[in-house]
């Protein structure tokens, strides 16, 4: 995922997490905001409680894996990705069921 496609300030995640949609899983919590930039924006936050700094770089690069392998960069959303510590006791496919579930469920409720 490119650079442009990732939510890098604090202030973004805080709007995307305090005014859009959110969709809680036992994997993930994730929250969808349309944007003004014309492109996907993707936000991922690992919290210290699902394990050392090793841990959750390779939940980010999964997450990151599984949001190519969706094909949802020609959105025009902002997304936060909060995964769980319940991510770590599924396999990949697993949460990336879960994932596209999520995303699907926000993606109608907004109304794309």
């Amino acid at each position: 995922m490119r650079k442009i496609n990732r939510l890098l300030r604090n202030d973004d995640f805080t709007k995307v997490l305090n005014k859009g949609h959110k969709v809680k899983d036992a994997s993930f919590l994730v929250a969808c905001l349309p944007n003004d930039v014309g492109h996907l924006r993707v936000g991922i936050s690992v919290s210290k409680k699902v394990g050392g700094a090793v841990t959750r770089v390779r939940v980010r690069r999964q997450v990151r894996a599984m949001i190519n392998l969706l094909d949802v960069l020609s959105q025009k959303d902002d997304l936060v990705i909060l995964p769980r510590r319940e991510f770590l006791d599924k396999t990949f496919q697993e949460n990336l069921q879960a994932l596209t579930k999520a995303l699907k469920s926000l993606l109608d409720r907004s109304g794309k």
